[in-house]
Parts: C-alpha cells; sequence; structure tokens
C-alpha cells in the first residue's frame, strides 16, 4: 500500500466529512478530492465506512498523550491534572469539526470501538493508571476510575458548552473553569 496516496485520500476524506457531514459525501468525490480513482479508494479502504473511521482514527488520537503521562507529569496532582485537562482541551479543539460531525451524522452509529470512543477510552486508561500511582503514593483518597471519568466527562462537557453555546458563557474564559474546576477536585480528593 502506497503510504502517499493513502495519506492523500484520508486527508481529502476528512476536509469533505467535516464540510459536508458523513451521509453527504460520497466515495467518488473523496476520489475526486484526493485525485485517484473511486477504485483507489475501494482498494485502500474497501468501503466509506472504514475510511470514515480511519480518517477518525488518525486525526483523533494523539500519540502527545503517551509521551505526556510516560515523561512530562511532576507527581504534584494539581499540576499534573492542569496539564493533562490543557492537552485534552488542546486534542478536542483540533478535532472540533470531526466530533461534531460525528454527532450530526445519523448514518454513523456509536460503537465502543469506534474511534471517537476509543481515543477517550485510551486516555482514561491512561490516566486511571497514574492516579493509581498517586493513590499509593498517598496523595488522593478517592477511587482512581471514577475520578479520571469525572475528569474526562467535566473536561469533555466545557469543550461541547464553549463550542456550542459561547453567549452563555462569553464572560469566562475556559483556561479559568479549568484552574477552577482542577483546584476544587484536587482538594476534595486529598482528604
Amino acid at each position: 500500500m502506497n503510504s502517499h496516496t493513502s495519506e492523500k485520500i484520508l486527508d481529502a476524506s476528512m476536509a469533505l466529512f467535516s464540510q459536508r457531514g458523513y451521509n453527504s459525501v460520497t466515495t467518488k468525490q473523496i476520489a475526486q478530492e484526493a485525485g485517484v480513482s473511486e477504485m483507489t479508494v475501494f482498494r485502500y479502504f474497501v468501503n466509506k465506512r472504514n475510511l470514515f473511521e480511519q480518517a477518525l482514527e488518525r486525526f483523533m488520537f494523539s500519540p502527545k498523550f503517551k509521551a505526556l503521562f510516560e515523561n512530562s507529569l511532576v507527581w504534584d496532582l494539581e499540576k499534573d491534572l492542569l496539564k493533562i485537562s490543557y492537552y485534552y482541551q488542546d486534542a478536542l479543539h483540533k478535532n472540533q469539526k470531526i466530533i461534531l460531525m460525528h454527532f450530526k451524522n445519523d448514518g454513523l452509529d456509536y460503537k465502543p470501538e469506534s474511534p471517537l470512543f476509543k481515543y477517550p477510552n485510551e486516555l482514561k486508561k491512561l490516566l486511571v493508571d497514574y492516579l493509581n500511582r498517586m493513590k499509593e503514593k498517598g496523595a488522593l483518597e478517592e477511587n482512581p476510575e471514577v475520578l479520571a471519568v469525572s475528569i474526562l466527562a467535566v473536561n469533555f462537557g466545557f469543550f461541547m458548552t464553549y463550542l456550542i453555546n459561547k453567549r452563555l458563557t462569553m464572560n469566562t474564559d475556559l483556561d479559568s473553569c479549568i484552574s477552577n474546576f482542577v483546584k476544587i477536585i484536587t482538594k476534595g480528593v486529598t482528604g
């Protein structure tokens, strides 16, 4: 498989999917945008759904998170949760068109193995591992899995609120919300 050709097809598909939505884009349009034949699209990706999932996976998964958890945390709960939250917000904002498109399209089912859900689940695993280690160090008393889900859910809620309804929150900046949330949660879990 020629990686240059597959990259062109993936780039073209995500540009079209994010502009028009999954249901409104055909494989013929993707092929035309990528400068390849429709048969080439099928040869590389078999069908539109598989192409969409591979493109979403490519754009959603960020190896930066693994590196963050492996190399950049300082083992200070408040500082680390703040850094993790900012990384997560950055990833969500970079992929906002893709995320909104996924929610807008009826033709996309929401399976747990879908890239839209796989990415947060991978992040959750990393976060649970980190929180378990912090619990072993005595830095928190709460259930790490419940805490991880809470952190991800609140961050996703911040993202959606700012993305969809900026008028409700126009007097409050995202950084202040994240910072206050992390301070409150840190105080609440350290006993």
